[in-house]
């Protein structure tokens, strides 16, 4: 015998949690569902200081299974948004970016920080990397010019022009846009803090591919209705996000952990009206199968619940 202790709980936010595991998934289904640490802590039946180390150990294991597993995605359209938020107070503006497959829902990348250039290169970079085909997808935005400039850069092919001669430095590399990408700018055009016209700019690619795409995805025209949905219901679940609420994140810490931890929540455990699909054969009064965008993209085959979530240990897949 090697005399070394083994524990099925190591890997996993329970492991040393010093609470019952009923308490950790307590707390992760209250806080996912709007509530405040303060709320979460008086509903559970432990301090709000319990309730913030669950989330930032929960947030952890979150971010490591969404790194293991949305990997080689299949998707030929992405749409990308930013939230705005704060941590502490009002005048650190911190924004949730976001990038989502509109025909399963399921978030593909998900960065934190200021909006800035930079904010959008790790979004689309990291986002980028999860693909299976990263040059075939047309990508829907807003008006945000980082994402006009860092397209090519991201999704284009890159080459070197010729050299005009034989003296002097060489041309920097340049990038070519694949016909079977494309990229549209949603621009709405605002008179006070009402829409008075919404554009719509072919930024990169051609009509022919948007076209295609539209069609795939059932719209009559280019739009960020998935992500837009999607703003709404990240507000609903986080409550660092809440609208003229107290429950803001006094911590950048909490902020993050807790966005890791709703992203992995709404994409594994949360089922959607819209993903629902019909049976061929109902199961007594059951017609539809409900699924969630984990089930929509392909990664597994059932609603994962939170315990059994939880409990998968960091370096496990939970790919079907």
């Amino acid at each position: 015998m090697c005399s070394a202790e083994f524990s099925e709980l190591k890997g996993t936010p329970y492991w040393n949690a010093r609470c019952a595991q009923d308490t950790v998934d307590a707390v992760v289904e209250h806080v996912t569902h709007g509530n405040s640490f303060v709320t979460t802590g008086h509903l559970v039946g432990c301090h709000r200081t319990t309730v913030a180390r669950i989330v930032r150990v929960a947030g952890t294991h979150a971010r490591h299974l969404h790194d293991l597993n949305a990997r080689d995605l299949k998707v030929t359209s992405i749409q990308a948004d930013e939230r705005y938020g704060f941590v502490g107070r009002k005048k650190e503006a911190v924004w949730d970016a976001t990038v989502i497959d509109p025909s399963s829902k399921f978030l593909i990348q998900g960065e934190i920080g200021e909006r800035t250039a930079a904010l959008t290169q790790s979004l689309l970079m990291h986002a980028r990397a999860r693909l299976t085909d990263p040059h075939g997808l047309v990508l829907f935005t807003d008006g945000f010019l980082s994402y006009q400039t860092l397209f090519p850069e991201v999704f284009g092919r890159p080459y070197r022009p010729a050299r005009q001669g034989s003296r002097g430095r060489f041309p920097k590399t340049a990038y070519r846009i694949p016909r079977s990408a494309a990229h549209v700018r949603i621009i709405k055009e605002y008179s006070g803090k009402r829409v008075v016209n919404v554009r719509t700019e072919i930024a990169a690619g051609t009509q022919v591919r948007v076209n295609e795409e539209l069609q795939r995805l059932g719209y009559h025209k280019p739009n960020t209705s998935a992500v837009e949905r999607q703003n709404a219901t990240a507000r609903r679940m986080n409550p660092h996000l809440a609208r003229k609420s107290l429950a803001f994140a006094r911590l950048r810490i909490h902020r993050e952990s807790l966005a890791h931890l709703v992203q992995g929540i709404y994409n594994w455990c949360r089922v959607h009206r819209g993903l629902r699909s019909k049976l061929d054969v109902p199961k007594g009064r059951q017609l539809f199968l409900q699924r969630t965008p984990a089930m929509a993209i392909g990664l597994t085959n059932h609603v994962w619940k939170v315990r059994d979530w939880l409990s998968q240990p960091q370096g496990v897949s939970c790919r079907a």
